[in-house]
């Protein structure tokens, strides 16, 4: 084993064992991922990879993606399925929840991937590829405000961030904006200064400065 791999494992268990995690062990399937995987398609390079990640759902609850990588403004979630996720071994309503627990990744801002546990050990180029495009596309999207994805991606943030202040009673901080889409601050200004600009939002001042940024549009909407 490649001792980066084994860093990253032992990392994950020690943070298992500090917060009491779901899963304090990775399975078989999410080591073969990360072996012949990322690490082949990243020279065993796991900075900005986590596993078993915590969100939460549209009800409040706590959910866990399997892996998610989250540098330099990409958001990639992947979830590692196998046989039998859509088999006859689980419920109707167990089938159920597990498609509202990808669908409120997607809500929430992450772009998904999802791999079953053969693609990971027996076509695992595939899912190279399938990743290193993942991650191509989100940079092409944020960093080239030339392409033709960039009026989607400002619509794209604006719907994501008045979901966000819907749940913090209509008013957002920057501070706020930078921790959920894992940005600096000085970029969640930005961005909040252009919905403001186009009348999304509207600052309140604390002296002679803005702290808060509340939606300008009927909550309801």
């Amino acid at each position: 084993m490649h001792p980066n791999l084994s860093r990253f494992i032992e990392s994950f268990e020690h943070e298992a064992s500090l917060t009491g995690k779901f899963r304090s062990k990775l399975d078989k399937t999410a080591l073969v991922f990360l072996e012949q995987v990322w690490g082949a398609a990243f020279d065993y390079n796991y900075d900005g990879l986590r596993a078993e990640f915590p969100f939460i759902d549209h009800k409040g609850g706590q959910r866990f993606a399997d892996f998610v990588f989250v540098k330099n403004g990409v958001r990639l979630a992947i979830e590692l399925d196998g046989f039998t996720t859509h088999a006859s071994h689980i419920t109707p309503g167990e089938f159920n929840d597990h498609l509202a627990r990808q669908n409120d990744l997607v809500l929430s801002g992450w772009l998904l991937l999802r791999f079953s546990a053969w693609q990971t050990a027996h076509d695992s180029r595939r899912c190279i590829a399938q990743i290193k495009q993942a991650i191509g596309h989100w940079w092409s999207v944020a960093y080239n405000g030339q392409t033709s994805y960039d009026v989607k991606l400002w619509e794209t943030r604006k719907t994501l961030l008045i979901q966000l202040a819907r749940r913090r009673d209509a008013k957002l901080k920057p501070s706020e904006v930078a921790r959920e889409f894992r940005i600096s601050n000085r970029t969640a200004i930005d961005w909040l200064k252009r919905y403001e600009q186009e009348g999304i939002l509207r600052g309140l001042k604390s002296g002679q400065r803005i702290t808060f940024y509340e939606l300008s549009i009927p909550i309801e909407q």
